[in-house]
């Protein structure tokens, strides 16, 4: 019998036909998918305003590095944009490429997307290459930067975001601590208590973290172990204890914020999608984190707020200077119980305006980005001319709303004050042409028309920390590679 696989002359296709006729349709399909992904983010620059999106491709178009924002993104940056953690840690795509989110801390103390991108090699070009691109996205770079102890991430920051603080996250720091020291000496012994006890903690001084590393590492013998002498000549990138009077939001103290973001992300993706689909679930995740962010708004609204609950506290009355020994409000920006406390038994009923930062307050984002119903060529001044007002006309609605929920009638007014004003809205609006089936699905895809493939993606990326590379066997297919065996 003839077969089809390329004319072979021959009873039946051989292994490496079948090997070769996978290897082209697996190539097919990943320049597809690239293909297609591109497109898509390409089309929605082209559509939505202010929307960031930039990739890279080596020299044979595969692709090398991927980068988007959206309006939001931008938004959430100008106000949580303070403190930004920067991982690459995250594989969530059948081409092991490298999902890097870059994470800050909302006004809720919750996790909040400022940007994403996907990486083909985690090289130092590579990286410098995505801090540039978020720098021209967001007009600045971070003021502080929080990452793991990547070589590459740091040569990359030092060239590209020298004015960056850049700091390292003691989560990943401490993680290794088992490991490096040893399972017998942290699980047998009081050693990893005592050495957390001076590491998670900012209430103490340098002086005095540095006295009790010493006697710790001298009563545990561990004066001569190298990676404990690494991390404590780098231990001003790390500990707390200095940083007392930075502006860091906790995000160094806490479980690491990018563990916390991949966790969220893991929810909605699955190692085995492509591109298309990866970034599918990204935009649905995306909308569940800003749901929740709206949930919070809601909740802090109709809720009163919780405090920190004996430092020493000092005060000057001519200028309304408040000054706590925990700093508190150097390290979070939030005033802490003691200087409530203070201002309280004074009779003070106003704070000093000076300690409210935008950042935590309730209005410190819009949940939408009224800006977006600008041109892309508006100026700042209208811009935020346009912000003010939907911002007086959103609270002044939810305070309403809040008022007469009790009064059924009045609320029903309201209801039909606001749905005849629709009319008016409608005239002033003009609508355009309801799009084609096409059209749409041109617009989900980012595929007008059959093109040649530009962009591709990597085939076989390996990463530090993966592993083997081998799949683990089943219990069957092991039990058939035994089969024939002679047994000893």
């Amino acid at each position: 019998m003839r077969t089809l696989y390329g004319g072979f002359d021959k009873v039946g296709p051989t292994k490496n036909d079948f090997k070769s006729f996978k290897r082209d349709l697996n190539r097919y399909i990943y320049e597809f998918d690239a293909d297609m992904m591109i497109k898509r983010l390409l089309r929605k620059k082209e559509y939505m305003p202010n929307f960031s999106m930039e990739y890279i491709t080596a020299e044979d178009g595969v692709l090398r590095g991927l980068f988007w924002a959206d309006e939001d993104a931008k938004s959430n940056f100008s106000v949580f944009g303070d403190v930004v953690s920067f991982d690459a840690a995250y594989r969530r795509n059948k081409y092991n490429m490298m999902f890097v989110p870059f994470t800050g801390i909302d006004n809720h103390n919750c996790n909040v997307t400022l940007g994403a991108a996907i990486i083909g090699n985690e090289t130092a070009e590579t990286y410098s290459w995505l801090l540039k691109v978020f720098r021209e996205a967001f007009g600045r770079a971070p003021p502080v930067i929080v990452t793991d102890q990547d070589p590459a991430m740091k040569k990359a920051i030092e060239d590209t975001w020298p004015e960056s603080r850049h700091r390292l996250c003691m989560w990943h720091i401490m993680d290794k601590l088992t490991a490096k020291v040893g399972a017998t000496i942290c699980n047998s012994t009081d050693f990893k208590k005592r050495l957390c006890a001076i590491v998670w903690t900012d209430s103490i001084l340098p002086d005095k973290f540095e006295s009790e590393w010493a006697t710790i590492i001298n009563y545990f013998n561990l004066v001569d172990h190298e990676w404990l002498q690494s991390v404590y000549q780098i231990r001003d990138t790390w500990i707390p204890v200095y940083y007392r009077e930075e502006f860091m939001l906790g995000l160094m103290r806490t479980s690491s914020c990018s563990e916390s973001e991949n966790h969220f992300c893991g929810q909605f993706c699955n190692p085995a999608c492509t591109l298309v689909e990866f970034i599918g679930h990204f935009d649905f995740a995306i909308e569940a984190q800003r749901h929740e962010h709206m949930k919070n708004d809601h909740d802090t609204s109709n809720t009163n707020v919780a405090i920190w609950a004996e430092d020493f506290v000092m005060m000057r009355e001519d200028d309304m200077t408040v000054y706590c020994t925990c700093k508190r409000f150097e390290q979070f920006g939030l005033l802490c119980s003691h200087i409530f406390c203070v201002l309280r038994m004074l009779d003070i009923r106003e704070f000093p305006q000076r300690y409210i930062l935008r950042r935590w307050t309730r209005e410190a984002v819009l949940n939408s980005a009224p800006g977006a119903i600008l041109g892309i060529n508006e100026t700042e001044d209208r811009y935020n001319e346009v912000n003010r007002v939907v911002r007086e006309i959103t609270y002044s609605t939810k305070s309403v709303i809040n008022k007469l929920v009790t009064n059924f009638d009045a609320l029903c007014s309201f209801r039909d004050h606001v749905v005849n004003y629709f009319k008016t809205a409608d005239e002033a609006v003009v609508n355009a042409p309801r799009k084609s089936r096409r059209e749409r699905f041109a617009e989900i895809t980012g595929n007008t028309k059959p093109s040649d493939v530009t962009v591709r993606v990597p085939i076989g990326t390996r990463y530090k920390g993966m592993g083997k590379p081998k799949r683990m066997k089943s219990k069957r297919e092991i039990a058939i590679s035994q089969l024939g065996k002679k047994s000893r």
